[in-house]
């Protein structure tokens, strides 16, 4: 059985290359806004969430703080996959204690493990 990665991120080209990278070795869904991912995330929890932190209305760092906040989905590991490399940013996201922080584009193989090394560690 495929492990469940929910794609949170409001950039068609991001999820297309998602579904290229990993929509083999896993179980994808999407969600295009912070919201639309707390809406999934009651109806469908994955296995890790893939979240962008740049988007509109409720940015990474929000949503990120709403599924800590929240007991059924706080142990949700999550893996920051952004365009965002400044040091005020990064670190103020760090503190929520995500799974991992990749830059955008991701390279396909350490992507790929960092998934699985988050996963095994679930």
């Amino acid at each position: 059985q495929k492990k469940k990665i929910l794609v949170v991120d409001d950039s068609s080209v991001v999820v297309e290359l998602m579904k290229e990278l990993l929509g083999e070795t896993y179980e994808l869904s999407f969600a295009n806004s912070g919201l639309a991912a707390i809406r999934s995330l009651s109806l469908n929890q994955p296995d890790l969430i893939l979240l962008d932190y740049e988007m509109p209305v409720c940015d990474g760092r929000m949503t990120l703080e709403m599924i800590r906040a929240d007991k059924d989905m706080k142990d949700i590991p999550v893996i920051f996959l952004t365009a965002v490399n400044d040091r005020d940013n990064i670190e103020a996201v760090l503190e929520l204690k995500p799974a991992g922080y990749f830059l955008k584009p991701p390279i396909k193989d350490r992507l790929i493990a960092e998934i699985d090394k988050v996963l095994e560690n679930c």
